[in-house]
C-alpha cells in the first residue's frame, strides 16, 4: 500500500535530482530548495478502494521531499517573473507577488498507471509564499530587485479527473483531490 502511495506521490511530483540547469531562457537560478511534502486530509479528497475491501488514502502524511530550483525572469509587464523547476516537471511559470506570493499551475492529460486503476488527468495548482532572511516574510525592494529568498511554503491541490473504460474502471471517485502542504528550504 505504502508503495502505491509512493508511486502516485512520484506522478504527481517528480524525482529527487539537482537540476539548477533547467531555467528557462532569460533567467537566473536563485536558489535550490528541498521541498517536504505533508499530505491534507480534506473533505472530498481522493482514496482507491482496496481490491479486499476497505480505502486507501491518495495524498500520504509523509510525502517524502524532492528539490526544486527556483528562477527568476522578467515578466511581459517588467515585473518579475518566478519559475519553479522540478525535474521531470519542466517549468511551471507565477507572477511574482509584491508580497512574495506565488501561483504556479499545470496540468497533465490522462495517464494509466495510478492507484485508481484508470488513465488519471491532473490539473495542478501549487500557491503560497516566498519567505527571506530578515523577517520571515518577502517583499520586492524598492528597485524591483529580490532579497534573498530563504524558503517558500504553500499549499498544492492535485484535481483528479477520469474517463473509466469497461477494460479500466476507477478505482477512484473521480473528480477528487489529492492536497499536499510543501515546505521548501533552501540548501
Amino acid at each position: 500500500m505504502r508503495r502505491l502511495s509512493s508511486l502516485l506521490l512520484l506522478l504527481l511530483a517528480g524525482c529527487l535530482e539537482t537540476i539548477g540547469q533547467q531555467c528557462p531562457p532569460a533567467s537566473l537560478a536563485v536558489g535550490q530548495y528541498s521541498l517536504a511534502f505533508h499530505g491534507e486530509h480534506p473533505q472530498g479528497e481522493c482514496k482507491a478502494r482496496l481490491d479486499g475491501g476497505g480505502e486507501m488514502l491518495l495524498a500520504v502524511d509523509d510525502g517524502g521531499t524532492q528539490s526544486a530550483t527556483l528562477c527568476v525572469g522578467s515578466a511581459q509587464d517588467g515585473g518579475p517573473k518566478l519559475y519553479l523547476a522540478i525535474s521531470t516537471k519542466g517549468n511551471r511559470d507565477s507572477d511574482l507577488l509584491p508580497d512574495g506570493g506565488f501561483r504556479f499551475r499545470g496540468s497533465s492529460p490522462p495517464t494509466p498507471g495510478t492507484p485508481c486503476n484508470c488513465p488519471v488527468g491532473i490539473d495542478e495548482t501549487f500557491e503560497g509564499f516566498l519567505s527571506g532572511a530578515s523577517d520571515g516574510g518577502l517583499s520586492l525592494q524598492p528597485d524591483g530587485g529580490l532579497p534573498l529568498i530563504t524558503g517558500l511554503a504553500g499549499t498544492l491541490v492535485d484535481q483528479l479527473t477520469g474517463q473509466p473504460t469497461q477494460l479500466l474502471p476507477c478505482a477512484c471517485d473521480l473528480p477528487c483531490s489529492v492536497t499536499y502542504s510543501i515546505k521548501g528550504t533552501r540548501f
